[in-house]
């Protein structure tokens, strides 16, 4: 009977006491808490249809009206005048015909 009282005993303290163990793992809430670690908001170099004082920002590729803290952005692929087409180059197949006196056909 005591074996059974100390071992329910044991139990009851490891499962209250393995929440207390746990609680410096706890969600202490993102790392952009920090003002160094901003996300960067680059101002977006379209036309401007913001309330007076704010401009067009571009954040994690959304565009909405607001404040930069970086500069202009800039797209890394700038768009490339279409050309037409050049037409392909003419090349004959080979034809294939059968002289006079001859057995066969020949390519020419």
């Amino acid at each position: 009977m005591r074996a059974m009282t100390f071992l329910g005993a044991l139990a009851a303290l490891t499962v209250g006491a393995s929440g207390a163990f746990a609680w410096g793992d706890a969600y202490t809430g993102d790392a952009t808490s920090d003002l160094s670690r901003q996300p960067l908001v680059q101002a977006w170099p379209q036309g401007n249809h913001c309330p007076a004082g704010k401009q067009p920002v571009i954040v994690g590729g959304v565009i909405f009206c607001g404040i930069p803290t970086a500069g202009r952005y800039y797209d890394p692929q700038p768009l490339r005048a279409s050309h037409a087409p050049k037409p392909a180059a003419k090349t004959y197949l080979p034809r294939a015909y059968a002289p006079a006196g001859e057995k066969g056909v020949v390519s020419q």
